[in-house]
């Protein structure tokens, strides 16, 4: 199973219903929906789209709509227009351009001279000269082509836009009606920028609706105030491409290395964004430098990598995530991830009982060879703090909460299953474990490490109150207890009552039709298996009698021969196939 996470950006190339689900199936796990194109009203339609592919396949996939923010942006163009370099050019809000004039979405009249003004990623760049009013004028010191809708950048310019402008607030509208998984935050400068669109959600929503926001760090800013907005968001974006205008480029390395060092250390679900495959936009395979560029993201434990013009308006895109599919998990199955995921596991925070029993049941997974991690929660509270201590095993989390099963596809090595409300501890378990076999990660008789939040509508941060060692098991039958126990032994078969042949701690197997009385030693056997249904037997009196575990109402597979190994709980009333009872035996 791979560990780090693939989102995808959504466009022209890729929004189709067919596409989603092939896209689903070579891996993607968050369907990102960018707010910069399109209208509201289309990513509606596609979200319906992505909620019906979730219902037809097995692993979940998310809906993000990202939102544009306050972003600068060229007016649009139907062809690129040309900057020559030591040239004059007026810069005003407006929809049309030309070489002389650039209209942009606003105005930039907060700038002054001196300040640069960096074009399509700073790929043109210009000199600010004067302001005149709203009008700026600049010389552009490096010229070149420039196309329609382009990113204009002024590091260190505070611009007098808002942070949530009126083209969000209608992305915000559909994001509520549609239940988006996530909300991605662009240009966020602080912690209360995170707040503020959380709070233009909840008033959206009338508070019904709780949408978690992934905060983009794309400037310099928040760079600098980190801390604060991991604290306050739910996930956070490491947008490169903006980062990389805004901040020196030769920055940027270490910044992406810093932020999901600080995110995996809090367990904040991050994603390493732009540009990763950007030659697979037209190419069939990427550059060299490219998969490397995946490959550190994946070692330094980011818990998502994200593609975006290579899926959105790629001639491939779904060769484009089988191939980032292909680059993960080679390193995931490399020593050097090993080793770099075992010398950075974060320390458990003092007051955090669940971070404390997640931690734990990291290093336990790993020293009694578990097959997997199991955390069962409603809130997915318990499921990501497992994470973000990044165990040697799968994460399988269950859930009873379809959105908070979507949610979890973003974070590292979470396998995200939905299972029904459970009462007692006992139930939670069961199912937890079942949903791990069913997933593929757990055969019956694997041992596997199971952590339990409590199951209320008011689960907290630190709800988780179970962490336990078991071993997964294959039910084959279910019946009524008439004397309790659980014992594992070899199945012995006997239509007629005839116990001389039966070995000691054998699990004697009877037919419905059976109405006889036995034949031998019944103190030898380990458990008494009825097919018949009812509590007054002759069968449930000898159990009684000798306290011998004993279900009843429960016929065996026919296929089921005798000699195998089963275990029966009787207190449950289920007959498992293998020995649960004793780790490593299995059947």
């Amino acid at each position: 199973m791979r560990n780090a996470k693939i989102v995808c950006t959504l466009g022209p190339a890729s929004d189709d219903r067919g596409t989603i689900r092939d896209l689903v199936d070579a891996g993607m796990s968050v369907a990102r929906l960018n707010a910069s194109h399109g209208t509201p009203e289309h990513r509606a339609e596609v979200i319906d789209r992505i909620r019906t592919v979730d219902a037809a396949t097995e692993p979940p996939v998310a809906a993000m709509v990202d939102l544009q923010g306050p972003e600068v942006r060229t007016a649009p163009l139907d062809e690129p227009i040309h900057l020559d370099t030591g040239s004059e050019v007026r810069f005003v809000e407006g929809d049309d351009a030309t070489s002389e004039e650039v209209g942009l979405s606003y105005s930039i009249s907060a700038a002054e001279r001196g300040d640069r003004i960096l074009l399509d990623d700073g790929r043109i760049e210009a000199t600010v000269e004067r302001v005149d009013g709203e009008t700026v004028i600049g010389t552009v010191v490096s010229g070149g082509d420039l196309g329609g809708r382009k990113g204009v950048n002024l590091p260190g310019v505070a611009l007098d836009i808002d942070l949530i402008t009126e083209k969000d607030w209608k992305e915000l509208e559909v994001a509520v009606e549609k239940e988006a998984d996530f909300v991605a935050a662009s240009f966020v400068r602080s912690a209360e920028d995170v707040y503020a669109i959380s709070d233009a959600l909840d008033e959206l929503g009338d508070g019904g609706v709780d949408i978690p926001i992934v905060a983009k760090i794309e400037r310099a800013g928040a760079v600098d105030n980190l801390d604060g907005i991991v604290d306050a968001a739910y996930g956070v974006m490491v947008a490169r491409g903006d980062l990389g205008v805004e901040c020196p480029l030769e920055d940027v390395p270490m910044i992406q290395k810093r932020i999901i060092r600080k995110c995996v250390e809090t367990g904040t679900p991050v994603i390493t964004a732009t540009e990763m495959l950007d030659s697979m936009v037209h190419a069939r395979r990427p550059t060299r430098a490219e998969a490397s560029d995946v490959a550190n993201a994946v070692l330094d434990g980011t818990d998502a990598v994200m593609l975006s013009g290579e899926t959105a308006v790629g001639d491939h895109p779904v060769r484009v995530v089988e191939t980032m599919d292909r680059i993960v998990r080679q390193v995931e199955d490399s020593e050097e991830y090993y080793e770099s995921r075992e010398q950075r596991v974060p320390t458990a925070g003092e007051d955090s009982r669940t971070e404390a029993l997640a931690r734990s049941a990291r290093y336990l997974a790993r020293d009694i060879g578990a097959s997997a991690v199991v955390a069962a929660s409603e809130s997915g509270y318990t499921a990501r703090r497992t994470a973000q201590f990044r165990p040697p095993v799968p994460v399988v989390a269950t859930t009873p909460n379809d959105r908070v099963r979507r949610q979890l596809t973003l974070s590292w090595g979470v396998a995200p299953r939905y299972a029904e409300y459970a009462e007692g501890v006992d139930s939670i378990i069961e199912g937890a474990v079942d949903a791990a076999m069913d997933g593929g990660v757990a055969e019956s008789g694997d041992t596997v490490v199971v952590l339990s939040g409590m199951m209320t509508e008011l689960e907290g941060t630190n709800s988780t109150n179970m962490l336990k060692v078991h071993v997964a098991a294959e039910s084959i039958a279910h019946g009524r207890k008439i004397v309790g126990g659980r014992v594992a032994g070899p199945v012995f078969r006997s239509t007629d009552g005839d116990l001389s042949a039966a070995p000691k701690g054998a699990l004697l197997v009877l037919p419905a039709e059976f109405d006889g009385e036995f034949d031998g030693d019944a103190r030898k056997l380990g458990g008494i298996v009825d097919a018949r249904a009812g509590m007054t037997g002759y069968p449930a009196l000898v159990a009684r009698e000798l306290d011998i575990p004993m279900v009843s109402g429960a016929p065996l597979p026919d296929e089921l021969r005798d000699g195998e190994t089963v275990t029966l709980d009787a207190e449950r009333g289920v007959v498992y196939e293998g020995d649960v009872l004793t780790p490593g035996r299995g059947r």
